[in-house]
Formats: structure tokens, C-alpha cells, sequence
């Protein structure tokens, strides 16, 4: 079931739409901007996603640690900001209790944004090191690549992301560039606030009341229309990149709620499905369905699909049964497009509060048949562009969005003849379903390797989707290095499709064996491919696992260090495992402060409670252009040191404040019920103590230094290759 939705428009003119989620565990909120980087002055590149950082650094009210940003740390609160090329957001989620103080926080911050000389400067040096970083990233070269396809909108080939060069080093002029781009948007015409949670409407009601008519009224300035999305004549283009092959169809289209149908049926696994086909057929093992331009004159949907070879015959089958799949589902029933619709929905209700606004807002709105005829008009070859993506390309070096590509344009058709026409399986729900009076979740699981997982994920795909079709669910995930597998419904059903997926596990089908080494080749390809820091994340569970050596190297993508250090809990017993969570609120805050404020060490700064593959500590992380992975280690060992008088510095209000939250956080369970049941297993295999009141009651400032000072157990540091 999808939240209520009630909307108004306050008397400032600010557009408000309120999402009542009785389940939610935790309150959202958003607040849109109808513009972004298409919207920035030519002469300053990067303008509008520089606004988006520097607004974090503090508000009139809000100031050092009470800004969102730190308050947010301090509190346990997630959020971020996005800029698109037509609209920008910034957005949080919180405890329904402290909800309120965030939304505080969020509207202030955009409505008087302080916009200082200090924060405008540190965060250029941010986006520079955020630059260099998608200079490597494969998905932004690919987006950029494809905007040689189009000759409008003109800005979509500019320079958007910014850097130091691009900005200069003027920085008053650049601090008044900022304020006159607040002035002209900032205005309740160009916002919209969403808000999602709990509450009930009437709270909601009064929370926008509160505190959105915090935004002026509207200045009478109007940015020019967006254009409409045009291809070019030459249209077809080919990226020399390394990793695995792609190939991406883009169409100009009409933004609507049948976007989010097609992009199910498209992502649809089951037995005989375009993806279960091409999969068989050992043509492309995925599919990735995205828009990487909004705007309302148009979108451009990109269907990109990764392929097993950089033969052209592959390309050309692959071309051919899509496009045969495109004219089949011309032909599907009103049954069939509301089951699909269906299924979105409750992919789309799993979401947490805040993503499932980041969703409706920036990406994908909720499923319907709405528009469903005219996309299947834009759908046609003749209104279609191929981008081709391979590390055996021939291409000559372009420039596009900012970045050097080397890139060719390939105006050969490469449709093949010889593929017989499939008749593809569209599914119906079953009929005669009954009310699920006896529905259960069972949930099982056991430690696998990245490797192990592949297979397990190919085995299973089918029965998955074919459980998804008949109303209940079958989900494998790779988690802390633990394979899970979790089953929602009737019990009957339960218990006979476990015994079949234990079955296809035991005795993978030679199917099965190749697209899982397949898949493990490419999921290698992409962590070699992702920025430094997730890489090392994703090499913790296998450390932590495998190896006595506490101290490890792996090379990475791109120029910049990286390091991780996982400081295991000292005891694990209730108590100490309270108190490491209680310590990790306190740290979080100050490692920031220290290490992205006044430091700016580069792009990633983090530190928080953690727990994977069966430990659960405090991890540290820091990924820098500027210093190397051994300064890295020693700025991460420096602050450790520093804890004990860190610990001194917190008052007996500070330390009972973050008890209290402890303790609120037991009574929350997320309303998914999946998502509640896999929490419970990791916390039960890790064989991780039940906190309780008891247990958070003894948590003292001598106890939290304690989690520092014994040795016992020593870090685990990981570190790029320098």
C-alpha cells in the first residue's frame, strides 16, 4: 500500500505535499527546487551544485554544531542533497520525536543560508576532489558520452559537476554569484516541501505551516522553459571504457507514471522473460533502467543492458530481440499492466520514508498506466540512439559535460536477421487468491563468499520473480558477507518453495554455474571500477573473515588514498556493545569537524557504529586526493588518541540525552517486515548480546573509555595501494 498523499499550498504561495505512512518507523523530509544545473550562469560551471554544499556549512538560527549537518550526525539522522540538471533537493530522515528540530534546521538552511567567504572556499576544494573522482566513474562517463547524441537542450553538453579551475580563485565574486543565485530561486514559487512519516495530517499540516512560510513569496523572476529533447541525425556512438561491455538504447520521452510499468516489465526475471532470455541465451545478464535527463519538456529514458562479449554478433541479437520485445508489449492486456503496476507498487512501499521521496521527486514516480500509450509511440528504432560501451572501442578524444571521452560515432546497423522471433512470457496474477490468513516470513541464511553469492543469486532468479507473480516473496541478498534468503507467505507455500530454492543451491544447473561465474567476473570488474572507499568496503566482510592479519592493501580506481580502520567492540556483552554505539553519536560529529570542516583532508570523511561479518565496533573511514593512505592511518590514529578527552569534554545532560535515544531506537522496527526479520538474523547470528534498559543504564563515561583504552582486540586497517 502506498502512503495517503494530501496537498496545499501555504500563504506564501509554497507548494507542500504531506505523505501519512502509519507504519514508518522514521519521518522524512524534501524540499524540491525547480531548478539546477541547467539553470547556472555559463560563466560559472558548477554554480548550482556548489550552492547545494555550501548551504550545509550554516543558517542564520543553525550554527556550528546545531546545523543540520552536525546535528544530524549527533542525532543519527540521514541525509544529503542532489543536483539534477532541472531540479535540486536536499532532504533528511529522523526519529519521529526529533523530526521537528530537523525540519527546523532544513528550512532555515535554505531560507538564510549563511553563504560565508570560509565555507564557499572549502567547498570548492570538495568538488574539485569530487571531479577528480568522476573523471574515473564509469556511469557519469557513460551519461556524458551519451549527451553527443542530442542537439537540445544546448546545456546538456556543459559543464556541470564544477572544480577549482572552473569556479577561479575570486572567492568574494563567487560568494555573490551564490547570494544572487539564492535570490532569484529561493522563493516559494520555485519550492516544493514533501513531508512523510507517521503523523498524522493534521500534524503535518501544522509542521509546514510552522515553518514554510519561512520562504518569501515570489519575485516575479522565471527562468526560461526548459527545451524540448532532440536527437541528432548522427545519433549512434561508441565509448572506448574499460569493464564490462554495455549496451545502451536512449529514447526522448514523455515524463509519466508509465515509465515506472515499463521499467518493471523490463527488469522482470522470471522464466522467459526478455532478461531470463538474453541471460539464457548468454547475451547480457542485466538490465539497468534510468533517466539521466529530467525536465519538464522531456526526459531521455536509457535502457542499458551488460553485455558477456564485444562481438558485434552479440550486439546485433541483443538489439534484435529488444526490439521484438518492444512490439510485443504493445500488445499486452489492461490485466497485465495493472499486475506490473502492482508489483512496482510494492517494490516501491519497501523503500524507506526518505527514499521513496527521493524517488517520487528526482527519479521514478510511482507505477501506473498513465501515459503508457504515448511512451509506447516514443518507443520506436527511429527515435532511438545506441551507445556502445567496450574497452576494445577505437575512439578519438571528445569533450562532453566536462570530461575528455574518447569516443566514435558508428552509424552501422547491427539488427540481426537470424534470430528467430521469440514469443516472450508476460505474466497475469493468479487466480483465485485468497486473503493470506496464515502468511509468514521465514528467514535463513549462512556466511558465503562474494563468489558463492553469485551463483546462489543466479540459481534463484526465477523462482524469485515467478514467487513475486503468484503474490508472495522470495529474496536472496549478500549482506555482512552472509547470504540470506527470506520467504513471505502462506505457510504451505513457504515450506514447499524453500525445499525448492534449497534444491536449485545444492545442485546448481550448468545455466546456472556460468551466469554466476559471469556475474562474479563482473561484480569484480565494477568494485575494481568504484571510487576508492566503497571498494575497501566491500573487501571488509572478506578480511574480517578470513584472514588473522590485521593490516591490509588493495588497489583501487582512480589517484586518490583510501583507508579504513574497524575497531572491534573490547567485550561482547550487552553493556559494551551499548556503549560503543553511545561513543560512535558522540564521534561522529567531532571526526567530521576535524577532518572535513577544519582539516578538508578531501570527498570522504566518516566515522560510525558498524557491524558486519559478525563484529560489530566502530569504523572509521577517509578517502583523500591530497594526502597519502599512510598520512590517512595517522590522522585516524590521531583521533583515537584524542577520544579519552573527548569523553571528558561530555557533560552528564549530553551523555543521558544519548541514552534516552538508545533506548528509543529498541522500540523502533522497520515496518517492512522483511527488512525487521533480516535486522533480527544478522543481530542472532552475530550472536550480538540484546541491549536493553538494563544494559544502557550502565553505560558511564569511565565505561566509554574503556572501548578505547583495551587492546585486546586490535583494529582492522585497510588501506589503497600507494
Amino acid at each position: 500500500m502506498l502512503p495517503d498523499v494530501q496537498s496545499l499550498r501555504l500563504a506564501n504561495g509554497l507548494r507542500v505535499n504531506m505523505l501519512h505512512d502509519p507504519q514508518a518507523s522514521r519521518a522524512a523530509a524534501l524540499i524540491h527546487l525547480n531548478a539546477g544545473s541547467h539553470h547556472e550562469p555559463p560563466a560559472l560551471p558548477g554554480l548550482a551544485h556548489l550552492f547545494e554544499h555550501v548551504v550545509f556549512a550554516g543558517s542564520r538560527e543553525f550554527q556550528g554544531d546545531e546545523r543540520l549537518m552536525m546535528w544530524a550526525q549527533a542525532e543519527g539522522a540521514k541525509l544529503n542533497a542532489t543536483t539534477h540538471a532541472n531540479a535540486t533537493a536536499w532532504f533528511f530522515d529522523m526519529t519521529p520525536a526529533k523530526f521537528e528540530a530537523g525540519l527546523a534546521r532544513l528550512v532555515d538552511m535554505l531560507a538564510q543560508p549563511l553563504l560565508a567567504e570560509d565555507s564557499v572556499r572549502q567547498e570548492v576544494s570538495v568538488i574539485d576532489a569530487e571531479y577528480n573522482m568522476l573523471t574515473g566513474h564509469a556511469d557519469s562517463l557513460c551519461d556524458a558520452a551519451l549527451s553527443l547524441a542530442f542537439n537540445a537542450p544546448a546545456r546538456l553538453h556543459d559543464f556541470h559537476v564544477g572544480s577549482r579551475a572552473s569556479f577561479g580563485e575570486d572567492i568574494p565574486a563567487l560568494q555573490r554569484a551564490l547570494t544572487h543565485y539564492h535570490q532569484q530561486f529561493f522563493t516559494a514559487d520555485h519550492l516544493t516541501l514533501w513531508l512523510q512519516g507517521p503523523q498524522s495530517f493534521t500534524e503535518l499540516t501544522a509542521l509546514s505551516e510552522r515553518y514554510g512560510n519561512a520562504f518569501s513569496a515570489r519575485n516575479g523572476y522565471q527562468p526560461a522553459p526548459a527545451q524540448p529533447v532532440v536527437l541528432r541525425d548522427k545519433r549512434h556512438l561508441q565509448l572506448l571504457l574499460d569493464g564490462s561491455p554495455r549496451l545502451r538504447f536512449s529514447f526522448p520521452v514523455t515524463h509519466c507514471p508509465a515509465l515506472t510499468l515499463l521499467r518493471q516489465l523490463l527488469t522482470d526475471e522470471a522464466t522467459n522473460s526478455l532478461l531470463d532470455i538474453l541471460r539464457t541465451q548468454a547475451l547480457a545478464d542485466d538490465v539497468r533502467v534510468s533517466l539521466p535527463y529530467a525536465s519538464g519538456s522531456g526526459d531521455i529514458l536509457s535502457i542499458e543492458f551488460l553485455v558477456c562479449d564485444t562481438t558485434s554478433a552479440i550486439r546485433a541479437r541483443i538489439e534484435t530481440l529488444f526490439c521484438q520485445w518492444l512490439q510485443q508489449i504493445r500488445d499486452l492486456s489492461a490485466a497485465h499492466l495493472q499486475h506490473y503496476s502492482a508489483l512496482a507498487h510494492r517494490d516501491f512501499s519497501r523503500l524507506t520514508p526518505l527514499d521513496q521521496l527521493r524517488t517520487r521527486t528526482l527519479d521514478f514516480p510511482p507505477a501506473a498506466q498513465n501515459g503508457w500509450q504515448t511512451l509506447l509511440a516514443e518507443l520506436h528504432p527511429r527515435n532511438m540512439t545506441r551507445l556502445w560501451i567496450a574497452p576494445d572501442v577505437q575512439g578519438q578524444n571528445t569533450s562532453a559535460q566536462g570530461f575528455n571521452l574518447p569516443v566514435s560515432f558508428d552509424e552501422r546497423g547491427v539488427i540481426s536477421d537470424n534470430v528467430t522471433k521469440l514469443s516472450f512470457a508476460f505474466h497475469l496474477p493468479p487466480n483465485g487468491i485468497v486473503h493470506k490468513t496464515d502468511e509468514r516470513v521465514h528467514t535463513t541464511g549462512a556466511p558465503l563468499t562474494l563468489h558463492q553469492a553469485c551463483i546462489a543469486r543466479a540459481c534463484l532468479r526465477a523462482l524469485s520473480a515467478q514467487s513475486a507473480h503468484e503474490g508472495n516473496s522470495l529474496v536472496f541478498t549478500h549482506v555482512q558477507g552472509n547470504g540470506l534468503l527470506q520467504l513471505s507467505g502462506p505457510l504451505e507455500w513457504v515450506t514447499r518453495t524453500l525445499s525448492t530454492a534449497r534444491a536449485l543451491l545444492r545442485t546448481p544447473s550448468a545455466i546456472a554455474l556460468t551466469q554466476g561465474e559471469r556475474l562474479f567476473e563482473q561484480e569484480q570488474r565494477k568494485a575494481e571500477s568504484e571510487i576508492a572507499i566503497r571498494t575497501l568496503l566491500a573487501k571488509l566482510p572478506e578480511v574480517i573473515c578470513g584472514s588473522s592479519e590485521k593490516s591490509h592493501e588493495f588497489a583501487t580506481a582512480g589517484d586518490d588514498a583510501a583507508v579504513l580502520v574497524f575497531r572491534p567492540l573490547t567485550e561482547n556483552t550487552a553493556v559494551y556493545l551499548a556503549a560503543t554505539q553511545i561513543l560512535a553519536s558522540f564521534l561522529e560529529p567531532a571526526f567530521f569537524q576535524q577532518y572535513r570542516v577544519e582539516k578538508n583532508i578531501g570527498y570522504v570523511v566518516s566515522c560510525r557504529f558498524h557491524q558486519t561479518a559478525r563484529q560489530s565496533g566502530i569504523l572509521f573511514a577517509l578517502q583523500s586526493p591530497a594526502y597519502d593512505a599512510q598520512a590517512l592511518l595517522g590522522f585516524i590514529d590521531a583521533f583515537i588518541a584524542q577520544i579519552p578527552a573527548l569523553i571528558d569534554g561530555i557533560s552528564s545532560q549530553a551523555l543521558e540525552e544519548k541514552r534516552g535515544a538508545l533506548r528509543k531506537s529498541l522500540r523502533v522496527r522497520p515496518a517492512d517486515r522483511l527488512e525487521a526479520a533480516r535486522q533480527q538474523w544478522l543481530r542472532e547470528f552475530a550472536a550480538a548480546p540484546p541491549v536493553d534498559e538494563t544494559a544502557i543504564a550502565e553505560v558511564t563515561a569511565e565505561l566509554l573509555k574503556a572501548c578505547v583504552r583495551a587492546r585486546g582486540r586490535e583494529a582492522w586497517r585497510i588501506k589503497t595501494i600507494i
